[in-house]
């Protein structure tokens, strides 16, 4: 594993190439202070940084408190190692516009910090950029898995998003450990079945339970029109109904398709790592206007299969997993 140092070394020259004279803002909370402040120690050295732990909110996609808000709308590079994840709220994607670069850290634990950030960018890059470059101009997507996946939906004119850890022009963004390519499909284009295998948010203790690894459960979904029609009846596939029925009315929208790309990031039951490690696919529900979406929701429920066939039009990219590309 590396060492604190030198994981804020890479995220802040490698990921995010700070430079003196730029306004860093870390947002974190009780649950991640020790990453916030080991980032905030090794960054205030190298530009004015401000350090703003903030209370844990209650499920990802929740807006921060106006004052936050305020503060994020001013900065030039935002890092969030947080509990629940800001990525897809008002307050980071109206920063972005203004320019910010944002690294995203949601559910980060010490382990995966030293362990999943400290790798070959240039590798990781490279990949994530082919399976970007093979879905441009491509209209469908299709996804099978022996377990029983079986869907199909339109992606035409989105763009698809390569989260290679590289985040130097203003607005960008990454999601650390990063390593995926992903796209918003068209809300309405999805239909079919999804059969999930390896994790799920919510990685954390909810009202209603926590999903994190699924173990010897495998979730079922029935998908008609983008949206979730039906779930299974396991205990986890309860939770993951009862989060997305209490969210909003758009929360069971399908927001996101993705493809893992770090050959260092394992399943651990945290969400934010899982769906990085190479070869795995995912799927979210909720809110993909960061993505490029026009679904707007306070919900963005990411789930993990496995071995999964992958087609782009009639181009085979993953056969159960392996990388044809």
């Amino acid at each position: 594993m590396s060492s604190y140092k030198k994981v804020c070394e890479v995220i802040s020259k490698t990921c995010l190439d700070i430079k003196k004279g730029e306004k860093v803002v870390i947002v974190t909370d009780i649950y991640k202070q020790k990453i916030g402040n080991e980032l905030f120690n090794y960054i205030q050295k190298i530009t004015d940084t401000i350090l703003v732990q903030i209370p844990v909110t209650s499920k990802n996609g929740e807006e921060p408190i106006a004052i936050v808000n305020n503060v994020l709308q001013k900065a030039d590079v935002i890092i969030a190692p947080t509990t629940m994840s800001l990525s897809h709220t008002k307050a980071i994607v109206n920063a972005r516009k203004k320019g910010a670069r944002v690294a995203s850290l949601p559910g980060i634990t010490e382990k995966m910090f030293l362990q999943s950030i400290d790798v070959n960018y240039f590798e990781m890059s490279k990949l994530t950029k082919k399976f970007a470059n093979a879905i441009k101009d491509k209209n469908i997507i299709k996804v099978k898995t022996d377990l029983g996946t079986n869907v199909s939906f339109s992606v035409k004119d989105r763009k698809p998003i390569c989260l290679d850890g590289i985040c130097h022009k203003k607005g960008g963004f990454i999601n650390l450990p990063d390593g995926e390519m992903c796209i918003a499909p068209i809300e309405n284009s999805m239909n079919g079945v999804l059969f999930f295998d390896l994790s799920s948010s919510p990685d954390h203790k909810t009202k209603w339970g926590k999903v994190g690894l699924l173990e010897n459960e495998v979730v079922k979904l029935e998908i008609k029109n983008g949206k979730i029609v039906s779930f299974s009846n396991g205990i986890k596939a309860k939770i993951i109904k009862k989060i997305i029925e209490n969210s909003d009315k758009n929360a069971n929208c399908i927001a996101e398709f993705a493809i893992g790309t770090n050959n260092k990031a394992k399943i651990t039951g945290f969400i934010l790592e899982d769906e990085k490690k190479l070869g795995t696919i995912h799927f979210a529900f909720g809110s993909n206007v960061s993505l490029g979406g026009k679904n707007q929701s306070n919900l963005h429920l990411d789930m993990i299969m496995d071995i999964p066939d992958v087609f782009f039009d009639n181009f085979q990219v993953l056969k159960k997993g392996k990388l044809l590309i």
